[in-house]
């Protein structure tokens, strides 16, 4: 006789009811209190669920969001933040699985999971594909998502199915996509890239249709039969206990604790499969970590991994070593799997950020700190080997109506930044170089390295930096980033006039900051920008 799964349909909740019955039914079922379960679900209005390790104000346009009336919160799984619309069909399973730990195990489960709902996709005559480890797509337009997490030995699947088509311009407006997700894409494209099942039926079935395929896809692969049930008491209180925490400011918003005004706070972001972010507030004095937020649109089992991690680390002193140990320890503890990243990807993140602390030394402010990235290993180069040292600046520092702005070349004629920065150069001896767009940047970078180079400076906004992080990985020249002052083409939207370089705007540069690096590194014959080896 096949197991039997519970079939509960709860219909159009809010945010907040609806993760706080996710809640509600992980925390059951982990008690082996109810069956497991296969809920169908949907939103009273449009809505923005940041993912459980990210911070809202990073991810969500707040201001656009409270004037549309879209209400925003927080997902118990991880991964992107994600749109949903009215219209747009949920769905979960919640299923008690002991031992169900090892990453083998969660990515077999995650690829089970999707091979559920491909089956009933194809009921309803779709042939979709997953791609790993969560959207669901149909010739490359994207119809659904699914995200995963953990907790104890309850393992909860949930996820969506576009069954009308979305007004992609208030999602892209909704969530701060242009920063990260839209590279060499424009909108068109983009809107081009999402589906739903009323663009690709000729006749859209109805909401009782879709769910009947999707729970036989679900029976067929999992090789059982579903029962419709509804809510247990037990389910109702750990609900209502769940609500309040759901709808306070800090869960939805993800905000950290104030900083201490004698720490330095340090910051540090790259992004390979996922995003990461490290936080942290660093006790002057001692030299430990006092605080540490981890953040980002990464998935991980079980579901409190990120706190464990970030506990761990908290009074823990600035030491490579010791860090890799408690984050290596956690991750075995916990038996955690992130998809797409390994423990050593948060230890570098960390470590990134510490080793900012050595710029003190070149008389860089605490409060500077954040305003540069190291990429690659500037510590192992030696910057007297190389012929001349190339600094690098964007050709949107430029005046506007400079006829320099889409060449090479400065006038000095006062009316922007690029003029002082060419003047430190030729004090220094530097190669100034202005950068176009992002072709011309790679092109440069690659010659560079190829005619000896070791460390290049460069100027250009954090988005730009987190956007292209695998690029500058990929071609593999060291080199020292600085922030620029203000408002950029990713804040404004702009980022395809960037990428083609007809941006119209006019940046500023931290000049006293560039100043500082480039005296610095000048000054010693290595770069010494790393705590320890």
């Amino acid at each position: 006789m096949k197991p039997v799964w519970r079939l509960i349909d709860t219909g159009y909740r809010t945010c907040a009811q609806n993760i706080a019955l996710d809640k509600a039914l992980l925390i059951a079922c982990n008690e082996r209190l109810i069956p497991d379960t296969l809920r169908f679900f949907q939103f009273t209005s449009d809505c923005v669920l940041v993912g459980y390790h990210q911070i809202a104000e990073q991810e969500v346009r707040l201001s656009f969001c409270q004037e549309q009336s879209i209400e925003i919160n927080r997902r118990l799984t991880g991964g992107n933040t994600t749109y949903w619309e009215e219209s747009t069909l949920a769905w979960e399973t919640v299923v008690y699985s002991e031992g169900c730990a090892t990453a083998q195990q969660i990515e077999a489960l995650t690829r089970k999971t999707a091979s559920a709902i491909i089956q009933g996709l194809r009921i309803l005559g779709i042939d979709a594909q997953f791609e790993y480890p969560s959207a669901l797509a149909v010739a490359g337009r994207k119809i659904g998502w699914l995200g995963g997490t953990r907790h104890g030995n309850a393992v909860l699947y949930q996820g969506y199915i576009r069954v009308s088509a979305i007004n992609v311009d208030t999602m892209l407006r909704a969530l701060r996509i242009p920063t990260e997700k839209l590279k060499n894409k424009d909108a068109d494209l983009f809107k081009k890239n999402i589906g739903s099942l009323e663009l690709l039926l000729a006749e859209l079935p109805s909401l009782d249709t879709i769910k009947s395929a999707i729970a036989a896809g679900m029976c067929e692969i999992f090789a059982v039969s579903a029962a419709y049930g509804k809510l247990q008491e037990i389910e109702e209180r750990h609900f209502t206990a769940a609500y309040s925490e759901i709808t306070s400011q800090q869960w939805v918003l993800g905000q950290s604790k104030a900083p201490y005004p004698e720490h330095y706070q340090l910051r540090d972001t790259s992004k390979g499969q996922a995003a990461i972010t490290v936080s942290m507030s660093i006790d002057a004095k001692q030299q430990k970590i006092h605080t540490v937020k981890i953040s980002g649109d990464f998935q991980a089992y079980p579901l409190q991994l990120v706190d464990k991690l970030e506990a761990g680390l908290c009074g823990t002193a600035a030491n490579p070593e010791l860090i890799r140990k408690i984050v290596s320890d956690c991750f075995k503890e916990q038996q955690a799997f992130v998809p797409g990243l390994m423990p050593d990807s948060f230890c570098q993140g960390i470590i990134r950020a510490l080793n900012k602390l050595c710029f003190l030394n070149w008389g860089v402010s605490p409060e500077e700190l954040n305003e540069i990235t190291v990429t690659g290993d500037c510590a192992e180069q030696d910057i007297l080997e190389q012929a001349v040292t190339p600094l690098l600046v964007p050709y949107c520092a430029k005046d506007i109506n400079c006829q320099y702005r889409y060449r090479e070349g400065c006038g000095r004629c006062g009316r922007c930044d690029i003029g002082d920065a060419y003047t430190l150069a030729d004090e220094y001896g530097l190669e100034p170089i202005t950068i176009q767009n992002y072709e011309m940047l790679e092109e440069k970078l690659k010659n560079l390295k190829t005619s000896g180079c070791k460390v290049f400076i460069g100027t250009c906004c954090e988005s730009f930096w987190v956007k292209h992080a695998k690029d500058f990985e990929r071609i593999g020249l060291p080199g020292i980033l600085i922030n620029v002052d203000n408002c950029t083409c990713y804040e404004l939207g702009k980022e395809q006039e960037a990428y083609q370089g007809s941006f119209e705007n006019q940046t500023r540069l931290k000049k006293t900051l560039i100043c500082r690096i480039v005296k610095g590194i000048l000054t010693y014959s290595n770069v010494s920008v790393k705590l320890t080896s």
